[in-house]
């Protein structure tokens, strides 16, 4: 089966409207979606923005979190340990500081990102897919 690696604003859309990325992220058996640890604590820091946007109570919003986090395998820093320093010049280069987890990560397990940041484009050796590709492929 293949890995997809999941980048927070995947789940982020996921949690601000009920369609196609929370269907996929919910539903979608054909590959397994994985992400650094660190994609939690990410998405914890937009959660008020969140439930602001969406005018939906914080209680819904977590629920709605858990629910996808639990679609995705949450890896530790040693996963990709390795990868970090080409990872690090990977995002310098292409502009996406604070990226660099996912990128390791993608890199350590030779896995596209699956990304709604456009950012992620510029990133030599790194393939990336849209929401699309994976709803059709």
């Amino acid at each position: 089966m293949r890995r997809i690696v999941v980048d927070a604003s995947v789940v982020l859309a996921g949690l601000f409207k009920d369609g196609t990325v929370r269907d996929i992220l919910l539903n979608y058996k054909a590959a397994e979606f994985v992400a650094p640890r660190y994609l939690e604590s990410e998405v914890e820091r937009h959660l008020s923005e969140v439930v602001l946007r969406t005018r939906k109570p914080e209680a819904t919003v977590r629920v709605m979190l858990e629910d996808l986090l639990a679609a995705i395998d949450l890896l530790p820093p040693e996963v990709y340990s390795g990868s970090m320093d080409r990872a690090k010049s990977v995002a310098g280069r292409a502009g996406c500081r604070g990226d660099e987890d996912y990128i390791g990560l993608a890199l350590a397990l030779d896995s596209p990102v699956w990304t709604l940041d456009s950012d992620f484009g510029r990133a030599l050796g790194l393939r990336t897919l849209r929401t699309d590709e994976i709803e059709h492929g």
